[in-house]
């Protein structure tokens, strides 16, 4: 059980690792002031041509200039991103950093909860974005695309979403278990 612990916990060190940069490069993008990263002397203009080559490559519907329809949950998981995911990914980045180097998770059961409803959270709204993405129309994004789309991109993060929560899950459940069972042995 420590082994699997540990690989998992490597498996999502790797994902928040992986996360961090595309939430600041692009994710949260079009948050920052335009000024910053639309005029090609801009500072930051070099995620304006990573933001075209993203939506050029996947015709990702969600970050594509007008008159592109924007659904309207999306501007408020774009704020999840950065008031959830930003501060829980760089928490956890050091959580998992901490670990002792081989037979235990470094993480409580404090850590495993706030986990948990990173997982469920992240779960969801990454399927919703799946079924809207589902729903465009074929003329505008080929069903080609919504393959390497939904089942690449989206997909691999709704995978360790649902990775992350189950065994989350399963985490706290086996400390309440054990709590039980201790306090019935008293």
């Amino acid at each position: 059980m420590a082994s699997t612990r540990y690989w998992l916990d490597r498996l999502y060190l790797v994902y928040f690792l992986v996360h961090l940069p595309v939430l600041f490069c692009v994710d949260l993008v079009p948050l920052y002031p335009t000024a910053l990263w639309v005029p090609p002397s801009s500072p930051l203009h070099f995620l304006y041509d990573l933001r075209v080559y993203y939506i050029e490559t996947y015709n990702d519907q969600f970050f594509a200039p007008p008159p592109a329809p924007i659904p309207s949950f999306f501007p408020l998981f774009a704020f999840l991103e950065l008031v959830f995911h930003l501060p829980v990914s760089l928490w956890a980045v050091g959580a998992f950093l901490r670990g002792d180097g081989g037979k235990q998770s470094a993480l409580g059961g404090r850590s495993e909860l706030l986990l948990l409803v990173y997982g469920i959270e992240t779960a969801l709204t990454t399927a919703t974005c799946m079924y809207e993405a589902l729903l465009w129309d074929p003329a505008v994004v080929t069903v080609q695309q919504k393959v390497v789309l939904l089942g690449g991109l989206y997909g691999g993060y709704l995978a360790v979403a649902i990775l992350l929560t189950s065994d989350m899950y399963t985490r706290l459940v086996n400390r309440l278990d054990a709590v039980e069972a201790r306090k019935k042995a008293e």
